[in-house]
């Protein structure tokens, strides 16, 4: 997961991070509790996923060293609206506080102020939680572009440099085309131009019927087997009457 630490730069105020500090403790009726001023926030990182694909959620976590009373903050984030896309109600604060989300076209500012009474931060803090979409591939850059850090004495300072995380967005993978059964495959239907079973496009002979020439002519063939017989038997008849003939000659 790509973490970049930058050091924070003392006593750059910021003035809408000092009128949200004023405007918070008015409308909540909430007093400074005067301290001498903190070191408001140092070691801010911006923690992404390294990689995902269209379509995931892009988690971002933006974290710091709170010093030990820090009391409000505005960070501002920039990204390629072209790959990313800002999830509305996704940001989550550290608890005792009040937050709020101005967006513009390539970037979203989260302010947060603690309320009345409520002590600042101290130590290590999740400052802000929340959630992109990927839309579409490519390397998209997440800068927190500015900071304005605040304690409870109204000592301010602002982020020194912009701190960036990377988050390579893959393309989904193509759908697996589902293959067809080649012919006469399991599965696959047996091509017929409906006129014989075989699909050959010719009548399958009838189950018993006679093979050959014989299955046309076998009329014929029994008629010249009855005709041999017949002339077998006149001819046999023929050569007995001239044999008895011949025997009445010598006995004459």
């Amino acid at each position: 997961m790509p973490e970049t630490t930058l050091p924070a730069r003392p006593r750059r105020a910021r003035s809408r991070a000092l009128a949200l500090l004023t405007a918070g403790l008015a409308v909540f009726g909430g007093s400074l509790a005067l301290a001498p001023a903190a070191h408001a926030a140092t070691g801010v990182t911006v923690t992404a996923p390294g990689a995902v694909t269209a379509g995931d959620t892009v988690t971002v976590t933006i974290a710091g060293d709170a010093g030990a009373d820090l009391y409000a903050y505005d960070l501002t984030v920039a990204y390629d609206p072209a790959l990313l896309t800002y999830a509305d109600a996704t940001e989550t604060y550290p608890s005792g506080g009040y937050g709020a989300v101005t967006e513009t076209a390539d970037t979203v500012t989260f302010t947060n102020t603690r309320l009345g009474t409520s002590p600042g931060l101290a130590g290590a803090q999740d400052l802000v939680t929340f959630s992109f979409t990927a839309v579409a591939s490519g390397a998209a850059t997440i800068t927190l572009d500015a900071a304005t850090f605040i304690d409870s004495a109204s000592a301010s300072e602002s982020l020194a440099e912009p701190v960036t995380a990377t988050v390579e967005i893959a393309a989904p993978a193509a759908p697996t085309p589902t293959p067809t059964p080649a012919p006469g495959a399991p599965g696959a239907g047996t091509p017929s131009d409906g006129d014989g079973a075989d699909g050959e496009g010719e009548a399958s002979a009838p189950v018993g019927a006679p093979a050959g020439s014989l299955a046309s002519t076998g009329g014929d063939v029994a008629m010249w087997v009855i005709m041999g017989a017949a002339g077998v038997g006149l001819l046999a008849l023929g050569v007995v009457l001239l044999v008895r003939r011949r025997r009445g000659e010598v006995r004459a």
